[in-house]
C-alpha cells in the first residue's frame, strides 16, 4: 500500500479516537483493561473498519454500461438491476450490488469481478 509518513500519522491520531469510542483502557466500572482485553477491542474495530474499507471500495467501482467478454472479447451489455453480492472476508462480511452482464454471442452471463 505504501503509506506516507503523514498517512501513518493521520491512522495514529484516528487509532486515538478509536480508543475513546472502545472506551479507552478502563472498564465501565473505572478498573484498568487487561492487555487481552485491549487487544480484543483493537481486533475488533479493525475488523470493522477493514470491512468498511473493502465495501467502499467495491460500492465506489463504477458499473461501465458494457463490458468486454471475458470467453470472446465481445462487447456485453449491463443488465438492468444489480444482483446482491455477499463475501465473507477475513475482516468481516463485505455486501455490495454488483451489475451481471450478458455476451449474446457467446450466451454467457458474468460478473466482471468474477473474471
Amino acid at each position: 500500500m505504501g503509506l506516507t509518513a503523514k498517512d501513518r500519522q493521520q491512522l495514529q491520531e484516528l487509532g486515538k479516537e478509536l480508543r475513546k469510542i472502545t472506551g479507552g483502557s478502563q472498564r465501565e466500572d473505572g478498573t484498568p483493561k487487561t492487555f487481552d482485553e485491549l487487544e480484543r477491542d483493537a481486533i475488533e474495530v479493525a475488523d470493522l473498519i477493514g470491512a468498511a474499507i473493502l465495501e467502499a471500495g467495491v460500492r465506489d467501482a463504477e458499473a461501465c454500461e458494457a463490458c468486454h467478454c471475458p470467453k470472446c472479447g465481445a462487447m456485453a451489455p449491463r443488465r438492468q438491476e444489480p444482483e446482491p453480492r455477499v463475501l465473507q472476508t477475513s475482516r468481516g462480511e463485505v455486501s455490495w450490488f454488483e451489475y451481471e452482464y450478458f455476451c449474446r454471442k457467446c450466451r454467457r452471463a458474468f460478473f466482471p469481478s468474477d473474471q
